[in-house]
């Protein structure tokens, strides 16, 4: 599903000119990165508190070396393994106009409920929305993804407001929701949680039957 972005000059203009830079870089590359945080969030109408600061992308650890290639005239620093608390990442960064990039490549997240990892290629682009930026499109990360994502790092502004926009349309969610439980790690905790914040009990009654799987 293709969007166009409306008003979104009008509101960060700064965050347009990046992201069309972004899109121009990284033509090549279609189906192999996401973009996501508070700007993904924004093109898909989740309220935020604050503007963007800054731009998320994420790919997949082998696709990481092509990103950066294309983005390496823009870099401030060379690509590294990130280990920080709850995160595992390959990141590096980047200056387009007066945004800062992330680039984060194979992403992963462990916490005491749960170990969760993006799988882009296979999983999230297949599912992601995509909006209409000038000449191009650029693809949104799921926001099933992003749900999970701040659930684990235990973020309510966050999580309570993409929960929101999800229980508006579940049908345009779930199936990636469900393909996430069914590729990671869950506690039941967590599970339960999910389902009460989405108010989808069944969630959890199918966890069960994934938590067999892992056994």
């Amino acid at each position: 599903m293709t969007m166009e972005i409306e008003g979104l000059g009008e509101i960060y203009p700064e965050v347009v000119v990046a992201l069309q830079k972004l899109n121009e870089n990284c033509k090549n590359a279609e189906g192999l990165w996401l973009l996501g945080g508070s700007c993904g969030l924004s093109l898909q109408g989740v309220p935020l508190d604050k503007a963007p600061r800054d731009i998320d992308i994420y790919t997949d650890m082998e696709h990481a070396d092509k990103l950066h290639g294309l983005l390496k005239s823009s870099a401030l620093d060379e690509p590294r393994l990130d280990e920080s608390g709850l995160y595992t990442s390959r990141l590096s960064h980047y200056k387009l106009d007066d945004m800062t990039l992330e680039l984060v490549g194979g992403f992963q997240i462990k916490t005491s409920g749960a170990l969760y990892r993006t799988e882009v290629s296979d999983i999230l682009a297949p599912a992601a929305r995509r909006v209409s930026l000038g000449e191009g499109n650029i693809s949104l990360m799921p926001l099933a993804h992003e749900f999970v994502f701040n659930v684990l790092r235990k973020r309510p502004d966050r999580y309570q407001a993409i929960a929101s926009i999800i229980r508006k349309h579940p049908e345009q969610h779930l199936e990636t929701l469900i393909r996430l439980l069914e590729r990671n790690l869950w506690t039941f905790e967590c599970i339960t949680r999910m389902a009460e914040l989405l108010d989808q009990p069944l969630l959890s009654a199918r966890w069960g039957e994934l938590d067999g799987s892992h056994t």
